[in-house]
């Protein structure tokens, strides 16, 4: 499991989503940081309402996902089963975060055991491929996507923010008024990010210039 992926902002605008409607559904393309995010935001859900957590998950992936969990929130008590063995979990207790990968649920078998489950969480997060089982979709509520298209949107944004920038008579708003970016640059780093800048500027002046009759 790679949590640098949670410090891509369509992946960290998910987590934070999930948070605050208190679960919901991730449906995400190979690579996009789905189990990255459905863990975070349920560890970080479990944190929040001092709750238990209990994770849904590939037997091969036990120690990896406990392992993330505790990085992220050590003071979470989190449980993590596997699609079998949810048949044999006692009673849920109440506040409880329930997380689950859907593409486990390969038969009745194993996908009645976790419905069980599903409807008695209090809080659900379900992640799965476009290619797993949608048995838990209904209640999860709220879908994100994680996919190519999500993530070009965001590149998108960020080169028309940056763009706007060297627009003329451009004025930097207030560091609180930028979309979430609280924490100042330091001084140091500010100065030579001008530094490049204005020297970027000024290089494209001298091409202009020199392609002028």
């Amino acid at each position: 499991m790679d949590i640098t992926m949670l410090h891509h902002p369509v992946v960290a605008r998910t987590v934070e989503a999930l948070i605050a409607d208190g679960g919901g559904l991730i449906a995400y393309e190979q690579g996009m940081g789905g189990r990255e995010a459905l863990v975070a935001a349920a560890a970080a859900l479990a944190a929040r309402n001092g709750a238990p957590l209990t994770i849904v998950e590939s037997p091969v992936l036990h120690d990896d996902t406990s392992a993330t969990v505790t990085k992220l929130h050590p003071e979470v008590r989190c449980t993590v089963i596997s699609a079998q063995d949810a048949a044999l979990q006692p009673p849920l207790s109440p506040g409880s975060v329930l997380a689950v990968h859907a593409d486990l649920l390969r038969g009745p078998v194993v996908r009645e055991p976790v419905l069980e489950l599903a409807r008695a969480a209090d809080h659900l997060l379900v992640a799965r491929h476009d290619f797993g089982d949608p048995a838990l979709d209904r209640l999860a509520g709220r879908t994100h996507r994680l996919d190519h298209q999500a993530y070009a949107a965001s590149a998108n944004a960020s080169f028309e923010d940056w763009a706007h920038e060297f627009t003329p008579g451009y004025v930097p708003p207030p560091t609180e008024l930028r979309e979430a970016r609280f924490v100042r640059q330091a001084p140091g780093n500010l100065a030579n990010l001008w530094d490049t800048v204005f020297a970027r500027k000024a290089l494209l002046m001298d091409q202009v210039n020199l392609t002028r009759p």
